[in-house]
């Protein structure tokens, strides 16, 4: 059982996949990405169409274009189970190049999740979402945070936003660890 299905046109690969990344590692949640699961040479369609009904949801995520091709598929199956099946959500994600106009007509009838302003928020809601929870009042946690955690958080988001190579990240990280346990 998965908590959620990425559904993404595979142009944006590379950030859906930095997104998944967020959602296990800081979420917990179980995350059917077709990298992640789809074995090299087997026919997908069938692994696909498990994975939806795997699922606990579905997040369907938008760019730019309409959804179309395999996304489109994706869509419609999505829909047509939570036509059948209340509890199963659909959760139109839009991500930082995305266009209003592109969002299908069935999937602007439900709430979004929009990562053209504040991510961190977007990424809050999103986590909610697939839980199944209200999001409540956003508030920054960042306040919260001691500087290494700020610091650490900061180059995740590089990251996310491919502004850093993995490498980079994961060298700056060692060092911040190092300075923090040599300063105890």
């Amino acid at each position: 059982m998965y908590d959620v299905f990425l559904s993404h046109p595979h142009t944006h690969a590379a950030w859906v996949e930095q997104l998944a990344i967020r959602l296990s590692d800081e979420r917990g949640l179980h995350v059917w990405l077709d990298k992640w699961v789809l074995v090299p040479g087997k026919n997908f369609i069938p692994e696909l169409a498990k994975g939806l009904e795997e699922a606990a949801t579905c997040a369907v995520c938008v760019g730019k274009d309409t959804p179309r091709g395999w996304v489109k598929q994706e869509l419609q199956k999505a829909l047509n189970r939570q036509a059948t099946e209340e509890s199963f959500r659909v959760i139109p994600v839009l991500m930082p190049d995305g266009a209003e106009e592109s969002v299908a007509d069935f999937l602007e009838l439900r709430t979004w999740v929009d990562f053209r302003g504040d991510r961190e928020e977007a990424f809050h809601r999103l986590a909610c979402g697939i839980k199944g929870v209200p999001p409540g009042r956003w508030r920054r946690e960042q306040d919260d945070l001691d500087p290494l955690e700020r610091k650490l958080r900061k180059i995740a988001s590089l990251r996310e936003k491919n502004l850093l190579d993995q490498s980079v990240v994961l060298e700056v990280q060692r060092e911040l660890l190092r300075e923090a346990l040599a300063n105890g």
